[in-house]
């Protein structure tokens, strides 16, 4: 086993010397900690919807197809999500397995996590392959999918898909780049695939004259530079979190703990999804326009939500490696500063956003009623995102300890069948559109009420486990 070193300043790692991690969480000014590695988070994650929102803008503003393409492009975002998101929280089982056993400095787990990745994500890349293109068009006919969008939709789902074992790749690779603790790589590789990316929109949209399905190929394109970049800096890593292609095989013991966090976080998150489907299925009852409007109000919302997000992320690694370290007092504060960092941001860019949305959405398209269609849903959605960020911080910190099922079990009640039942009971009785979109916050606000009542004797368990573990040990 190799060691760990330390820097100068405890916590304040950047460099990696052999042996050693990117950054130590289990030490050092935790708050500090917290900001600076959100921020590259943010950043990532941020530029990527700077990305998306260039490839709606390309459509929008240089394909002859217009607002159809972009109404395409909205129609398809929840069912992508809803497909992908069961795999993607496997990489989200990676990083907390990864960040775990880099808190129990178990270097040699490392290892073969790291390998495993590769087989993993390209195998759950081909299955996603098979999976969009067989099921896009009848899954976006039983949404409602407007028939003047749907050739379009499809062809972009289909195009989108083949690509997935290059994006599962990026998201498996920047996970355990994250789980080291290095937050600035995949903010950079994003960067040059980013741009790769709008340097091919434009070209396949004005020069080729292609609509959805050259944003597609743009799109692909770009996640497999950024997935290749983050090989190449594994693989040219002196760390403990190394890639050696003679570690890229299924390892039965490190495969079932990624499975056993990342399946129930996955499934979390197409909770979530299937009801987003649901309310996708509703707002296209209301035509091309409420379409394209949604799109529209979702990319500025995305801004808002993705910051959060980033901060949730980022306490996933902070968790999950004093977990392994059996720091207590130090998972718990890592909680409440970033309830308290989601709870001021949210604010902040949920009202902001409100402010310039109608100036932004009208600089893409002159279609007054999409524009009052997208401020409609930010009304019912976007000012009250301080309460998703909380929510994913409580959740994150679950994953983070290795409770995902309990997170998945919420979610099924809280997200699933209580939009759903949202939409069947104050739609229907008030047919109005803000309302299809109030679902969120009032489902947000139960989810942390009950997460609240999970925590408090899960802590107290912990807490009593390690200090029983700790006796043992010296006894």
């Amino acid at each position: 086993m190799g060691v760990f070193y330390h820097a100068h300043k405890v916590g304040a790692q950047h460099k990696y010397h052999k042996g050693r991690i990117e950054r130590d969480f289990t030490q050092g000014p935790l708050f500090k900690q917290i900001i600076a590695f959100s921020i590259p988070i943010i950043l990532t994650n941020v530029l990527q919807l700077v990305f998306n929102t260039a490839d709606i803008a390309v459509l929008g503003a240089l394909s002859e197809a217009g607002d159809r393409a972009v109404a395409a492009v909205g129609a398809t975002a929840s069912l992508v999500t809803l497909l992908t998101n069961l795999f993607i929280g496997l990489s989200i089982g990676m990083n907390v397995v990864v960040s775990k056993k880099l808190g129990e400095k178990d270097e040699n787990g490392v290892k073969k996590l790291v390998g495993m990745s590769v087989p993993l994500s390209i195998s759950i890349g081909l299955l996603l392959v098979v999976v969009g293109w067989t099921v896009s068009r009848p899954l976006l006919i039983l949404m409602n999918c407007d028939a003047n969008v749907l050739n379009y939709a499809v062809k972009y789902m289909r195009i989108y898909f083949s690509g997935m074992p290059l994006v599962m790749l990026y998201n498996f690779f920047s996970a355990i780049l994250r789980a080291s603790g290095d937050s600035k790589r995949p903010l950079i590789y994003l960067v040059i695939g980013g741009i790769v990316n709008i340097g091919f929109n434009v070209f396949f949209v004005l020069v080729l004259g292609m609509d959805v399905e050259g944003v597609a190929i743009a799109t692909v394109i770009s996640q497999g530079v950024a997935a290749i970049l983050c090989i190449i800096r594994l693989s040219n890593s002196s760390g403990v979190v190394h890639f050696k292609f003679k570690y890229a095989k299924f390892y039965k013991s490190e495969f079932y703990e990624v499975m056993k966090v990342g399946i129930p976080a996955g499934l979390r998150s197409c909770m979530f999804a299937l009801a987003n489907v649901f309310i996708t299925s509703t707002v296209n009852l209301f035509g091309e326009d409420a379409m394209a409007g949604s799109s529209y109000s979702s990319q500025v919302e995305n801004y808002v939500s993705t910051a959060l997000q980033a901060v949730a992320t980022a306490i996933t690694t902070i968790v999950s490696q004093n977990y392994g370290a059996k720091n207590v007092d130090r998972i718990k504060k890592t909680v409440v500063y970033a309830v308290l960092i989601n709870l001021t941001a949210g604010l902040v860019l949920g009202f902001g956003a409100l402010a310039i949305l109608k100036p932004v959405v009208g600089f893409i398209t002159d279609n007054q009623t999409v524009i009052d269609f997208a401020y409609k849903r930010f009304i019912g959605i976007g000012v009250f995102y301080s309460l998703c960020g909380i929510m994913n911080v409580l959740s994150y910190s679950l994953m983070g300890l290795g409770k995902s099922f309990t997170g998945m079990i919420i979610a099924l009640f809280t997200a699933t069948i209580f939009r759903i039942v949202w939409l069947n009971v104050l739609y229907r009785i008030t047919g109005n559109f803000t309302v299809i979109f109030s679902a969120f916050p009032a489902s947000w606000i139960l989810t942390i009420i009950v997460y609240l009542f999970v925590f408090i004797p899960l802590f107290k368990n912990i807490k009593l486990r390690f200090e029983l573990e700790k006796e043992n040990q010296t006894a």
